[in-house]
């Protein structure tokens, strides 16, 4: 009986330690420089992590949280980017848990315009992932009016977000002040 006690009381840290863990995968924005991992903190268990390149881990080894610098990361799917395992008190080690880190870049892009006259009519704003909120001098929704942008070189942006990761394209458009001719004289 003994026996199943302690095999009991050894065995229910570590089923909750292996559950608790952050989903896989994880979605990190491009060039972030920090992120924070953890498990459930079990108290007396020392803690070491594995954190593959191009993540750099940068604080917390040996705790139950760390911080990792994913800035030099390329886009992309990294399996098996974290793994930890924590040892207890009694020199005991949990089994691995692992998490795949997913590096999201969405590159927009937008279809160039202009230049305008100020008297122009209002034209449609086109950008690519569809779906990005336009802004800038002159923009109403998704149409950019000449008009209320008045003469000069304005900076338009369109941002997307996907999962929490913001990406921003920016684009010049030109409105030159329409031009005008003195009256008809006679000789």
């Amino acid at each position: 009986m003994k026996k199943w006690l302690f095999l009991f009381l050894f065995l229910t840290p570590l089923l909750g330690f292996a559950q608790l863990t952050t989903i896989d995968p994880d979605t990190v924005c491009y060039q972030t420089p920090g992120s924070i991992y953890q498990v459930d903190n079990l108290p007396g268990y020392v803690y070491t992590w594995t954190v593959n390149a191009p993540g750099v881990l940068v604080s917390g080894q040996g705790t139950n949280q760390i911080g990792v610098d994913w800035s030099a990361a390329a886009p992309g799917l990294y399996p098996n980017a974290i793994s930890v395992f924590a040892t207890n008190p009694n020199g005991c080690e949990t089994p691995p848990v692992d998490i795949d880190v997913f590096i999201l870049q969405i590159i927009p892009t937008i279809v160039a315009i202009g230049p305008f006259c100020e008297s122009d009519p209002c034209v449609p704003l086109v950008g690519n992932p569809a779906g990005g909120v336009w802004a800038g001098p002159g923009v109403v929704g998704n149409q950019f009016y000449p008009n209320i942008a008045g003469p000069g070189n304005h900076n338009i942006t369109y941002t997307v977000t996907e999962a929490g990761c913001v990406f921003v394209a920016t684009t010049v458009i030109q409105v030159v002040t329409v031009p005008t001719l003195s009256p008809i004289s006679h000789n």
